[in-house]
């Protein structure tokens, strides 16, 4: 049961609705067939203005975006320190291991690839290769690595 769609948000200081992956993660922990053998529901209790908004966003299925992008540096340092990453080129081929590449290989507009380069590089081995020097760099000024 989600009681209210609003929480408050440090950052924007203010109450925001409840964003539709935290919805639908809430949501799909009712029915889980190994744990509910009589099937699952799920309440939601809104407004009646917003209630047009939640229902179309539980019944269309929009793709999962990465995030990743903007936390790479900090993920990079992680692989680097954990010593699963020694060179630009084992970071770039680290990359590849990641849903980031899936979603880019997929979407590739969604990340700001010019979509000539997604026809010309579809494994997107230049992106992948200039995006991980960017990181590296940024590692390298601020004396990380």
């Amino acid at each position: 049961i989600i009681k209210g769609t609003q929480v408050y948000d440090a950052q924007k200081g203010a109450f925001v609705d409840v964003g539709v992956l935290d919805v639908q993660q809430i949501f799909g922990r009712a029915g889980r067939p190994q744990y509910d053998t009589n099937g699952g529901e799920g309440i939601i209790i809104t407004t009646h203005a917003k209630l047009q908004f939640y229902l179309s966003m539980l019944v269309t299925q929009a793709p999962i975006e990465s995030k990743l992008v903007s936390a790479l540096c900090d993920h990079l340092c992680a692989e680097v320190s954990l010593g699963t990453v020694s060179s630009l080129k084992e970071a770039v081929v680290w990359l590849s291991y990641t849903y980031l590449y899936v979603r880019m290989c997929r979407n590739p507009l969604a990340y700001g690839i010019p979509f000539e380069q997604s026809t010309h590089d579809p494994r997107l081995l230049a992106w992948r290769t200039e995006l991980v020097q960017a990181m590296a760099r940024r590692l390298d000024e601020a004396r990380v690595v």
